[in-house]
């Protein structure tokens, strides 16, 4: 019965290659599912963690959280650079740090900030771009590596991804990031009024003086730090919904959100579409685990003269499989997507 049994292996050892398989690719994927999800949360969580609070023009709240702390999707809008000034003279801050991002270089967006923006991050090379200084740039270490790019070299940025209009105006590499693996690593820095200078805001103010300038300037978010949470849910309740004039008497609805608060949300979700690839890895694993039982059972079968096919599949399998997704996944599936569709009309 055993030389039988151990040729019917050796008859059926495909089906068994294709059945290990299945449980390695099944476990391998529920693992990847850990790994990306556990360093999504860790990446997400440690910069949402540097702010107290973020200002910027009304909308959706998801959008000026991801664009703000991680350059993913564009800009809401702009707000008058007063508001970076009344934050700054408001005894509740230690820090206010303004954001605008726009144009591109080769694809990679461009950030116009102050150099506090990047006091978390390392400089490999170079040194930060100068707070009191213009057309100077800190590059991410991805641009640096695929572009060639060394300290003292010259880039022009376009208002356009395919790069048709480029700036007249070079920006100076005076500094590249250290290797974060993270957002920062594919984008450009510098200081906000290089911004302003390439779209004309700063020349045409040139003469007006400092202060002339920074009034005519936008930003599109304001980030901020506060001496204690209660003064930063202070600040969102003072600051969402207010309603800014500027002197040509144009109106800007702000809004304010904690990031925390929001990232939790966005996290949540995250963690939705993990259950639900661990749940179809389990489902791979039951099926396969199935198959090599039958296959171990073969040789006891065999002497009632009965030769177990594995390949063999009855209709009522399909329905133990479907109810397991009915009842694990797909509620997992529609509360996901009732509360994305929730966050989506109330952002």
């Amino acid at each position: 019965m055993l030389k039988f049994a151990l040729k019917n292996m050796a008859i059926k050892k495909i089906q068994v290659i294709l059945v290990v398989l299945s449980i390695v690719i099944s476990a391998g994927i529920a693992v990847l599912a850990y790994n990306v999800a556990k360093q999504v949360d860790e990446g997400i969580t440690n910069n949402a963690g540097y702010y107290s609070a973020i200002i910027g023009p009304a909308g959706s709240n998801t959008q000026l959280a991801m664009n703000t702390m991680y350059f993913i999707d564009e800009p809401i809008g702009t707000i008058p650079y007063s508001v970076v000034t009344s934050l700054q003279q408001d005894s509740r801050v230690t820090s206010v740090i303004p954001f605008a991002m726009a144009d591109n270089y080769n694809g990679y967006g461009v950030v116009g900030t102050d150099p506090a923006f990047l006091n978390s991050k390392d400089i490999a090379q170079g040194r930060m771009f100068d707070a009191d200084s213009t057309m100077e740039v800190v590059v991410g270490s991805n641009i640096a590596k695929y572009n060639a790019l060394e300290v003292g070299d010259v880039i022009y940025t376009s208002h356009s991804a395919n790069g048709s209009d480029l700036h007249t105006q070079g920006l100076t590499v005076v500094g590249v990031l250290k290797q974060s693996h993270s957002s920062y690593d594919n984008i450009v820095f510098t200081q906000l009024k290089t911004l302003w200078e390439m779209h004309e805001h700063g020349e045409e103010h040139e003469e007006e003086g400092e202060e002339e300038h920074h009034h005519h300037g936008a930003v599109c978010a304001v980030l901020v730090n506060t001496k204690n949470p209660g003064y930063a849910m202070q600040l969102v309740n003072d600051y969402n919904g207010k309603i800014i004039t500027d002197d040509d008497g144009d109106s800007t609805v702000l809004q304010a959100i904690e990031p925390m608060s929001v990232v939790r949300s966005v996290l949540r979700d995250a963690d939705n579409t993990k259950y639900i690839v661990f749940v179809l890895c389990a489902v791979i694993l039951a099926f396969g685990v199935s198959r090599i039982c039958m296959h171990l059972m073969n040789g006891y079968v065999a002497s009632m003269g009965v030769v177990l096919d594995m390949t063999k599949m009855y209709p009522f399998e399909f329905i133990i499989l479907s109810a397991i997704f009915l009842i694990s996944v797909l509620p997992t599936v529609i509360w996901t997507f009732s509360m994305s569709r929730k966050d989506s009309i109330t952002d």
